[in-house]
């Protein structure tokens, strides 16, 4: 890989270098991202969604996250394939070039993780994440009693790293200082709004039973009677950035209003199951 000439041209200021790039997102933009950025809007203006409620957030994701990927993955594949226009290039596709690469260049290798301590890998990347604190006599959904030796274990191995996702947030910061040259970006919280898996678990089968039986609650904006004056909209505006200009995006019908009505149904499952809980 050369990388001389991308340094130089990102400290001398040069954008003449970023024009791929800044080609490759405005295509994620209209192959995908737009209309998810779109649907989510409409979510909110005609079917309820709260972006400020973490628990919404966490239904997003629950419901739309595979999606969202599958698309991603689609865009990527696609892109890897399509050739590239110029003199070096010779209308090779980004998997040709990197093949070409890797038998003349040898195979480029960067620990993305390198200086990162070990606990906070484990505690991010593992499989568990965050480990949860129980109260007296509480061992937790699904955990037997005699499991906590486990987790003492990891306490142990990295005794100096606290438990507490706050303090996890700093360390992080600290350790990650030097490569980051501007101001952090606020990240919506999402977090299930259950107290344990049983809990969530619950609700998991009750929305099932709702998708089989294809109930659509009432006053989501998503059932035919609430649309008899005036057709489904087909189109959403967005406006990317701050000062962006307005975009209209196109929803189909067929493809997006079925996944409101999933989002619908799912709001108003998790709707009653937290009132009762919390009566």
């Amino acid at each position: 890989m050369h990388r001389g000439p991308a340094r130089a041209s990102f400290m001398w200021g040069s954008s003449t270098r970023n024009t791929r790039i800044e080609r490759l997102w405005v295509e994620v933009g209209t192959q995908f991202a737009r209309q998810w950025r779109a649907f989510f809007t409409r979510l909110g203006r005609l079917h309820r969604l709260d972006r400020k409620n973490p628990a919404h957030l966490w239904l997003l994701h629950c419901l739309f996250l595979d999606s969202i990927n599958d698309d991603c993955k689609e865009f990527q594949t696609e892109w890897n394939l399509h050739p590239i226009s110029g003199r070096t290039t010779s209308d090779q596709s980004p998997t040709d070039m990197r093949l070409l690469g890797q038998t003349t260049e040898g195979v480029y290798k960067d620990d993305p993780l390198d200086g990162i301590h070990p606990g906070v890998i484990s505690r991010y990347l593992g499989v568990m994440g965050l480990k949860k604190h129980c109260g007296p006599n509480q061992t937790g959904a699904g955990h037997a009693e005699d499991d906590d030796d486990s987790d003492s274990e990891e306490e142990d191995k990295f005794p100096d790293i606290d438990d507490t996702e706050a303090d996890m947030e700093n360390r992080i910061s600290m350790d990650q200082a030097h490569n980051i040259r501007h101001a952090p970006i606020k990240v919506a919280r999402h977090c299930s709004p259950f107290d344990n898996a049983e809990q969530e678990a619950i609700f998991m089968d009750l929305l099932e039973d709702i998708l089989e039986q294809d109930n659509v609650p009432e006053d989501y904006g998503v059932r035919d009677v609430e649309w008899d004056e005036e057709d489904y909209p087909e189109t959403e505006i967005i406006r990317p950035g701050i000062r962006g200009k307005e975009i209209v995006v196109v929803l189909p019908r067929g493809e997006w209003l079925p996944r409101a009505v999933i989002w619908a149904q799912a709001l108003d499952v998790l709707s009653q199951i937290l009132t009762q809980l919390e009566s």
